[in-house]
């Protein structure tokens, strides 16, 4: 028995000098801003920039050093923040819209949890009318979402009658576009294509049920439009903004220190929901509309501390994350430094040869690695994995400060700093965001988000609206992409064309109606 324990003491030291040595290297590797230890906790807060002044200040003190800014005030100037609240959403979004919503897991939100599909209309009442707290709404898309996890999608069997008998099939970018519906042959197979493709492209940037927004919310908040969009997106909840110490006594009971996540699940002490502890691969402009957030965040170069889920290959200066594609993530693809699936990229160059003058050697190695991607890109992932780029660590861990049990707080502490040793050790920022107010968070930074519903009403729905960008790798504000291949700036080009097409569509239909 002493021999075993010391072999797996041996082996706990052998673990902790690897985490060690690849925290060191991480650290160097970002070259973005890192809160110091000396430094105050919370983020820096700023006035929406206005002036071109102010724009090009905020790109260099906040975008190009990749640091989290708070911003007082909401961009774009039009933005719906009356029409979006709990109360009014569902008449300015299509209520009959089929989306998949998650489920509470373990006491809190991230992934791995069985979907479910309902419509918009049918999703609100269960937040407004019957005061559900177990769904929350969030990104539709998943398919080239490189941290997304194929998880299970069902159809509520109490839900599936009353989806049937709503409506017809859910509202698509089609019932926008009468002249999409009727090409009648006139078209040609090419122009038909190209439609579909916008078609696809919008839905894309502006999810579900955003997508009836391409004619009234602007693509990029004028302080950002340097920055490419990838993603628009709404996040819908209930949470409680009351702290209940029965609640919090219920779920704290079960902890275990022999289980993975202590017994805790996703929880979090205080009230509120969790998303868990993760980072994104774009950056983040998030804007509250209803309820308030808390968000903890921890910098990129502390990236080994966060105790990932995916082992870490390699961190960019930009603070794109890329992973192993391993057992703990299996249909991982490889990332360069701006976000983009590199086999996406070597398709592109392949694609056209002569432009970006490829020889035979780059020919064939760009294939040979794009044969390798599709196979990556096949397999199924094991049920219910989280993806590669969220923390093992449970929330409540996050906030132990907040665990009013001082028993069970210590015993969380020891068990914690024995498990995650790295953790305690990791700097963070702490942010407070409530509706008028708006985060700046570049791509890699680690953050556990707490949402709090409304406290003004009874029904404890939160929403809030969140771009999501891809990283800029340059240092000047009109080459934000100095990749020479242009990659992003080109593809970017089909989606603007995708825009164009949309409004221009929707100004003929108003003449014409005239």
């Amino acid at each position: 028995m002493k021999r075993s324990n010391q072999q797996e003491q041996d082996q706990d030291f052998r673990n902790v000098k690897v985490r060690a040595d690849l925290d060191s290297k991480l650290y160097k590797n970002y070259s973005g801003y890192k809160p110091l230890e000396q430094e105050t906790a919370v983020v820096d807060t700023i006035n929406l920039p206005r002036t071109d002044k102010e724009i090009q200040n905020f790109f260099n003190q906040y975008v190009t050093a990749r640091k989290p800014c708070k911003i007082l005030g909401v961009s774009p100037q039009n933005f719906p923040r009356d029409e979006l609240k709990p109360d009014k959403v569902v008449n300015y979004l299509p209520s009959d819209e089929i989306l998949t919503v998650e489920t509470k897991k373990d006491g809190g939100f991230g992934s791995g949890a069985k979907r479910v599909k309902m419509t918009f209309g049918q999703f609100m009442s269960k937040l407004n009318q019957e005061g559900e707290h177990s769904l929350y709404l969030t990104t539709q898309y998943y398919e080239d979402d490189p941290n997304a996890v194929d998880s299970q999608t069902e159809t509520d069997e109490e839900e599936k009658d009353q989806i049937l008998s709503d409506g017809e099939d859910s509202v698509t970018f089609q019932d926008m576009h009468d002249d999409f519906d009727q090409l009648e042959g006139a078209q040609e197979e090419e122009d038909v294509e190209d439609y579909e493709e916008y078609e696809m492209r919008l839905r894309e940037l502006y999810q579900p049920p955003m997508t009836n927004l391409v004619k009234t919310l602007p693509e990029t908040p004028e302080f950002l439009k340097y920055l490419i969009p990838q993603q628009i997106n709404i996040w819908i909840g209930a949470a409680s903004t009351i702290y209940n110490d029965d609640s919090d006594n219920s779920w704290l009971s079960k902890f275990n220190p022999n289980e993975e996540k202590l017994g805790l699940g996703r929880n979090v002490p205080g009230g509120g929901s969790s998303s868990g502890l993760h980072h994104d691969h774009a950056d983040n402009l998030y804007i509250p509309v209803s309820g308030r957030k808390r968000f903890t965040l921890f910098a990129p170069s502390d990236a080994a501390k966060m105790y990932t889920v995916g082992n870490i290959r390699e961190i960019y200066a930009s603070g794109v994350i890329d992973y192993v594609p391993d057992s703990k993530a299996p249909t991982w693809r490889q990332l360069r430094d701006d976000g983009a699936i590199l086999a996406h990229v070597y398709n592109y160059l392949l694609e056209n040869p002569d432009d970006h003058k490829l020889n035979d050697q780059e020919i064939a190695e760009f294939r040979k690695f794009i044969e390798s991607d599709e196979m990556q890109a096949e397999k199924e992932p094991p049920s219910g994995l989280d993806p590669p780029s969220f923390s093992e660590i449970p929330p409540s861990v996050v906030h132990t400060d907040k665990i009013k049990n001082k028993k069970i707080r210590d015993q969380i502490l020891k068990i914690s700093s024995e498990k995650w040793p790295l953790f305690q050790s990791a700097n963070r920022l702490t942010v407070e965001l409530e509706p008028g107010e708006m985060l700046y968070l570049p791509t890699g930074w680690f953050h556990e988000v707490t949402s709090f519903g409304d406290s003004s009403k009874s029904n404890d729905v939160h929403v809030a609206v969140n771009y999501w960008f891809v990283p800029p790798t340059g240092h000047q504000i009109d080459a934000v992409y100095d990749h020479k291949d242009g990659y992003w700036p080109k593809d970017y080009e089909l989606t603007k064309k995708a825009l164009d097409w949309a409004r221009t569509e929707d100004d003929d239909d108003d003449d014409e109606e005239e």
